[in-house]
Order: C-alpha cells, then sequence, then structure tokens
C-alpha cells in the first residue's frame, strides 16, 4: 500500500511519489476518502483560503486493462460502456468521460472500472472529487508514470473545472493529502494543519447543486460587488485564523471561528431556514460551534464538539453522520498483475 502522511511539510508533500509500477501493469485498486468544508465556502472562489479534512468514509475504484478498446464502468449510479475511442456521453459519469478523453491516447487498452463508495453520492461529502482522484491516480499507475501530489492536483483540478465549469479544488486537495489541509488557490499551496479534530455532521435532507447556489451568489454579488468582496475578505480573515486555532488545539476559538463564518455565509443569502433551525439548535444544545459545510440552500451543518454529554448532538429529524477525519490521502489500496 502506498500512502501519503499529511505530517509531512508542505515542500516535501509537494514533490512526494507514489509507488508506481511499470506499463505492465494490468490491475490496481485505488481509494480516495471523501471530504467536508471546514472553512472557506464562496470565498474560495474569489482567491481567499479555504481550510477542508478528508474523512474516514472512501471511495474505491478498481481499475482493470482489457485486451480490446472497450470501456465498461460499474457504480451504484448504473452501468455505462463505450468505446475508448469513441467515447459517449454520460451525465452520471461526466468526470470519468472527461478523464478518458485526456488519456485515451496514453492507455494501452480499454478499461474496467469498478466503483464502491462508503457514503452516498447524494450527501455532498466530496464523492465526485474522490472519484476523480482515484481514477486519475489509476490511470497514471496502469500507465506507469509517477504520481507526485501537485501534478495530480493540477490534473483533477483542470477535469472538475473543465465538467463544472469552475471550482477551486479545496475537495480535491482533502482528497490527495489527507488530513486537516489549509489550501490557497492563487498558489495551490497546500498546509498540513493535524488529523484529529472533534466534529460531527448533520444532514438536513436535500441538497441544491452548489454550481446552482454558487451562480445565485454571483448573481447577487453583480448588484453590490464592494460589498460581496469585503464579506469574502472577511471570510478569508476567519478562515486564517480557524487555521492558527487548530494549529494550536483552540477548540474554543475555533468554534467562535465556526459561528462567525456561519453569519457571514447567511450574509450571501445561502443559509435557509432549515439549516438556520439546525445551527441554533445545536448551540443550544451546547456544542462549540456550529456552521453550513459547504455552498449551503441545503446539504450539511457541521459542529464542533465540546468533549460533554452536550456534544456532538443529535437532531430530530435529521440524520447525525459520524466523522473521523482520516490522515491518509489517495492510497493504492492493492494491485495484482
Amino acid at each position: 500500500m502506498a500512502s501519503v502522511s499529511a505530517e509531512m511539510p508542505v515542500a516535501e508533500q509537494v514533490e512526494n511519489t507514489f509507488d508506481t509500477k511499470p506499463s505492465g501493469q494490468k490491475t490496481v485498486i485505488v481509494s480516495a476518502p471523501g471530504s467536508t468544508m471546514l472553512f472557506g465556502e464562496h470565498a474560495v472562489l474569489h482567491g481567499e483560503a479555504a481550510i477542508a479534512c478528508a474523512m474516514d468514509a472512501r471511495l474505491s475504484v478498481k481499475a482493470s486493462l482489457r485486451h480490446d478498446r472497450h470501456v465498461v464502468i460499474r457504480s451504484a449510479l448504473g452501468g455505462f460502456e463505450t468505446e475508448l475511442d469513441d467515447l459517449d456521453k454520460s451525465r452520471t459519469h461526466r468526470f470519468i468521460l472527461a478523464l478518458l478523453k485526456r488519456w485515451q491516447n496514453r492507455l494501452p487498452a480499454g478499461i474496467e472500472l469498478d466503483i464502491e463508495s462508503d457514503f452516498s453520492h447524494t450527501v455532498g461529502l466530496g464523492s465526485s472529487a474522490a472519484l476523480t482522484v482515484a481514477v486519475a491516480a489509476a490511470f497514471r499507475h496502469l500507465c506507469g508514470l509517477p504520481l507526485k501530489q501537485r501534478v495530480l492536483l493540477d490534473e483533477c483540478l483542470a477535469v472538475v473545472q473543465e465538467v463544472q465549469g469552475g471550482g477551486s479544488g479545496t475537495d480535491l486537495v482533502a482528497s490527495i493529502y489527507g488530513g486537516i489541509v489549509h489550501y490557497r488557490p492563487d498558489t495551490r499551496s497546500v498546509t498540513p494543519l493535524g488529523d484529529t479534530l472533534p466534529v460531527a455532521l448533520h444532514y438536513c435532507g436535500y441538497k441544491t447543486p452548489t454550481p446552482d447556489v454558487i451562480a445565485r451568489v454571483n448573481s447577487e454579488r453583480m448588484l453590490t460587488p464592494a460589498l460581496y468582496d469585503h464579506l469574502f475578505r472577511m471570510m478569508g480573515e476567519c478562515t486564517q485564523q480557524a487555521a492558527g486555532a487548530i494549529r494550536e488545539g483552540g477548540l474554543a476559538r475555533l468554534g467562535r471561528c465556526m459561528n462567525v463564518y456561519h453569519g457571514l455565509l447567511d450574509s450571501l443569502g445561502v443559509c435557509d431556514i432549515a439549516l438556520a433551525g439546525m445551527v441554533h439548535q445545536l448551540r443550544s444544545r451546547g456544542v462549540l460551534g456550529a456552521k453550513i459545510s459547504g455552498s449551503g440552500l441545503g446539504d450539511c451543518v457541521i459542529s464542533l464538539e465540546n468533549g460533554s454529554e452536550n456534544g456532538n448532538a443529535r437532531l430530530d429529524g435529521y440524520e447525525c453522520l459520524p466523522v473521523s477525519v482520516s490522515s491518509a490521502g489517495v492510497n493504492f489500496e492493492s494491485d495484482s498483475e
């Protein structure tokens, strides 16, 4: 198994390569962790830093080279088949197909991809990012190419931006590096902050697609751009304060940062009545902090436990998702000739 430690200095992380075998490799199993955003929602799209963490729930891809140029994809979303030299379109598998388009002249043959996940794609835990990272790593491994983390990030970010029309890459960073990571989108620099944090996720039962939420925020920003830009800068400052709190183990300070950031998200208009109610209920039950995790208008609220029985409070009528930070990023789980 080849893995990357989130404890390594940044300079070493950027240059680290995974063990890889020559191009005679026929099958590889790669996994990547899901992720959740701690700080940086929306502001990261305007140049501010973000903090995300990898989760112990993982997505696994078994990639097997075929003896022809046929492509077979199997997942919980359904099966799909096409030809490597004439790729059909599929909205369901658009991230994989975008990768295949980039690799169709480098892969030595067609391929079968079997995808399994510990978490549902309906919950915003970075499933698309984990999938993109795992498949890209598998392709490079099968072609005998080294896997530098920065190279993998650059390739996966290009795919995500092509498919979605934009994106910061924060969830990709968490899936590649593992642990809790501070990410600057302007330089694509990654700083590890640790690998433990007492948090819990609470799913509201629905989600609005992230591109739709971003489009709504951008539309509102056009009316008062200077005010929104100031909000984004305040979010950036809050993220920096949170990074310091995580490094120093200052949970009370981190909780205050979470509460402030939630207020800033509310100012953007992405906190609906369900999310607002969840946040206030959690705070009333003694958590140190609670905020939206992700773009908003649905999906999850994240809370910071206080170490007492009131921490990690469960909300009636809402699913509480167990969260443990994973120190391991993308991994080669096993492989065979």
